[in-house]
């Protein structure tokens, strides 16, 4: 905030010099000419470009393009939006990934089955020799092929697993329940944040609209100051004190825009919920 105050360092140095100046007398004034008091208030606008400049700038008239009229979307929008966050993402994928590994230990059990086969293909020639009575030694052949499977199952199991089985089962299920815990807390906790960015967006709503009228009211008001100093009404005082109230009006204005669209954008980054619309 130190560069809102430097916003009312041109006036405070204007007013603080006009101050120390003698007090003029009643016919001082009305010696004054019109022309003398006409430049007189050109040379105190001159002390205040800094500001109009700064005030009226491009950031503020981009903040106040979407300031004015704004209308902030019902908090179940915000709310329910917290689950796309990526820190609650992270939390049920952790819950997600314990519960898969509790399905496959409940799966566990096949394990303890096994079955096996086999086949197996073969051909062979067998090669014989034979003589009798009448003949001679001679040779024959035989050949054949076979065709050989079988399937068999088995079934076995540990008995430090059987009985740990229960056990392992349970501590997958405390382990879930405490991924849960964790995931609403993470939930809650971002919920509170998004609450609180919501609440600070509703009440920097409310203060603009009461620092704009106070604003737009000074504005109105030096207008007349001014044209009353030009006529000799007023003197050269009275106008510097009413345009450092006008100054610290507006300038108050501006403070509130900007502090209106930090709370904007806070909230828009907690929630992935664009609110400004052509932004």
């Amino acid at each position: 905030m130190t560069t809102n105050h430097t916003y009312f360092l041109p006036f405070l140095c204007a007013a603080a010099f006009l101050l120390l100046l003698p007090p003029h007398p009643a016919y001082a004034q009305k010696e004054t000419t019109r022309e003398e008091r006409i430049k007189i208030l050109e040379t105190l606008k001159e002390s205040d470009t800094a500001l109009e400049k700064t005030i009226s700038g491009q950031s503020s008239q981009t903040i106040q393009s979407y300031t004015e009229g704004f209308e902030l979307p019902p908090l179940s929008v915000f709310i329910d939006a917290v689950t796309e966050n990526a820190t609650v993402k992270r939390a049920q994928s952790q819950v997600e990934q314990v519960k898969n590994q509790y399905r496959i230990e409940k799966r566990n059990w096949w394990n303890y089955i096994r079955l096996n086969g086999n086949y197996s293909y073969g051909r062979y020639n067998v090669l014989n020799d034979n003589s009798d009575t009448f003949n001679d030694w001679y040779q024959s052949t035989t050949a054949s092929s076979r065709h050989t499977f079988n399937v068999g199952a088995s079934f076995s199991v540990g008995l430090g697993d059987l009985i740990n089985r229960p056990l392992r089962l349970k501590n997958y299920r405390y382990s879930i329940e405490q991924l849960q815990h964790t995931q609403e807390e993470v939930m809650e906790e971002r919920k509170l944040r998004v609450l609180e960015a919501y609440n600070n967006v509703t009440a920097q709503l409310a203060t603009i609209k009461a620092k704009a009228e106070n604003a737009a009211l000074y504005n109105a008001q030096m207008k007349i100051s001014e044209n009353n100093f030009i006529q000799g009404k007023i003197d050269i005082i009275s106008l510097s004190l009413e345009r450092a109230r006008r100054s610290g009006a507006v300038t108050s204005y501006a403070e509130a825009r900007v502090s209106l669209h930090n709370a904007i954008i806070l909230l828009e980054m907690l929630t992935n919920v664009k609110i400004i619309k052509g932004k």
